[in-house]
């Protein structure tokens, strides 16, 4: 396993700012944001940074973008905008060589209108359909994030065969504390071992990317020194499985704590 930090929670410094903190941290796996405010600086000066960087082995996924976009939305406007958007990161990651693309599902608030509910699912595969292919041809994969808002079009892994059977090509990111929230709302008495059993079942060929943070089981809190999940022992598992890719810490606690506490934490937890 490879860990790392995604700059999305680092926005307190310029996006080449909080780069060099992370490598001087000792860690050499970032994870971009395709949002803002570092969004705006991924100029041609910064991309041929990374390529640099990327070259004296330092590695980089992509968070492709999340906020106020939704593919296959009801609205054609926002759909069109949100593949665009989708796409544009795309394109990006390839430039820089950073992979995988994490890909948020759609949503929709309709979904007891069961009818509705299933167009717009499908409305959501086609545009996923695009982003899949336009990834084949850049050489890029993409890793469909678990969310567990009841909203959203991918929850559970359970979820993801039907999801792959119609768009071919693509993988999961494991989001473990959005699992742990899923888990225990249902009230599994080993969500860990519920998490596991998940990724068992849909293979572990399909987990192409992982993301780390704790939580109480009831929000999405992002931390990673407290919390109540048993961290250590899903990373454990993960790496039994045959899980050999990028884990992304995503934490609040960096700005809180720096990087020491967060360091110190996943010594204790790393297989």
């Amino acid at each position: 396993m490879h860990f790392g930090f995604s700059t999305y929670f680092l926005t307190n410094e310029t996006l080449e700012g909080v780069i060099d903190h992370i490598l001087a941290a000792g860690v050499r796996v970032v994870e971009l944001s395709y949002e803002p405010p570092h969004l705006f600086s991924m100029d041609d000066r910064l991309i041929e940074k990374l390529r640099g960087l990327k070259g004296r082995g330092v590695s980089f996924s992509m968070h492709g973008p999340f906020l106020e976009i939704n593919l296959g939305s009801y609205l054609d406007e926002i759909r069109q905008v949100s593949r665009e958007r989708v796409l544009a990161a795309l394109k990006l990651s390839a430039k820089i060589g950073a992979d995988p693309v994490v890909v948020h599902p759609g949503y929709s608030f309709f979904r007891k209108l069961k009818g509705y509910d299933r167009e717009l699912q499908a409305r959501f595969l086609e545009d996923l359909k695009v982003v899949a292919e336009e990834a084949r041809k850049l050489g890029v994969r993409v890793a469909l994030e678990n969310v567990f808002m009841s909203y959203f079009y991918f929850q559970e892994l359970t979820e993801f065969a039907a999801i792959r059977e119609v768009v071919p090509g693509i993988g999961v990111t494991l989001d473990i504390g959005h699992a742990y929230i899923s888990k225990r709302t249902a009230k599994q008495p080993e969500p860990e071992e519920a998490i596991l059993d998940d990724v068992r079942r849909m293979g572990i060929e399909n987990l192409f990317h992982v993301h780390l943070h704790n939580n109480d089981g009831t929000r999405d809190e992002h931390d990673f020194v407290k919390g109540s999940i048993d961290m250590a022992k899903v990373l454990h598992g993960l790496k039994e499985l045959g899980y050999e890719g990028k884990v992304i810490i995503e934490t609040l606690n960096i700005d809180r704590s720096g990087f020491p506490a967060v360091l110190e934490k996943l010594r204790t937890i790393m297989p």
